[in-house]
């Protein structure tokens, strides 16, 4: 079984550590900067403060996040050592596998706290192979394929010839050009389904990396494991076929 990595966001910057999700928020009301009127506290922010009740519960369910995509990964390893790829890509795949996988968990991603699990992951300077899979406080989980540089050359044409699989999955794909944006607003993403292919040909081929994501509602939190088990094996079936 490969070892699983834990880290915590000590670093809420983009520098050396890497693929970072971290997005440090610095927010200073006009209270504030007339004289710290806004450091007092409303009753409602009292109600809260007074309460350790609910720190217990907001930690209890990052720790439920984090042992769900710990308990993704042994499935999720198992299905990539199983797939059957195609040459030339055969001669590329144990490199990407070699890395175990690694989950992280922050605070501040737009205010909020959020679980990542990168497995497979390859974070290189200018080439990247990664699956992405989220968990962000008040929103949903997300699994996202992250391909730049070489692996975008390499892959490419495999991934055009599946962008009805993808779209059939409920896949949107990345427009933007910050590739560490993970939110799926209007100007980060474009579902799949309902943009025209001249469209989608012309972002997968001027973009300088890919990247394409789905959601599983928070609702859903009770089957979120077969959620995104399925959300993967569809990333796996569109790197694999029509090649």
């Amino acid at each position: 079984m490969a070892k699983i990595q834990l880290s915590s966001g000590h670093n809420e910057g983009r520098g050396a550590g890497g693929p970072g999700i971290y997005q440090n928020i610095n927010r200073r009301s006009e209270a504030d900067e007339e004289g710290g009127a806004g450091m007092t506290i409303t009753p409602e922010e009292w109600a809260l403060v007074k309460d350790p009740g609910l720190i217990f519960m907001k930690n209890a369910i990052i720790g439920k996040a984090v042992a769900l995509f710990a308990g993704l990964t042994a499935e999720m390893t198992a299905r990539w050592e199983l797939q059957r790829w195609p040459p030339p890509l055969t001669e590329w795949v144990p490199a990407i596998g070699r890395m175990g996988p690694k989950i992280s968990r922050g605070e501040n991603y737009q205010g909020l706290p959020w679980v990542v699990m990168d497995h497979p992951r390859l974070f290189g300077k200018t080439d990247v192979f990664a699956v992405r899979t989220l968990f962000w406080w008040g929103h949903y989980f997300s699994v996202t394929l992250h391909l730049k540089g070489v692996y975008k050359e390499r892959w490419l044409t495999v991934i055009q010839g599946n962008i009805p699989l993808l779209a059939g999955a409920g896949y949107h794909v990345c427009i933007s050009q910050d590739e560490w944006r993970h939110e799926l607003a209007a100007d980060n993403y474009c579902p799949l389904t309902g943009t025209s292919p001249e469209k989608i040909a012309a972002i997968c081929e001027e973009a300088a990396f890919l990247k394409f994501s789905a959601v599983v509602p928070l609702a859903e939190w009770n089957v979120a494991h077969e959620q995104i088990l399925r959300l993967y094996e569809v990333l796996l079936q569109s790197l694999t076929t029509h090649y």
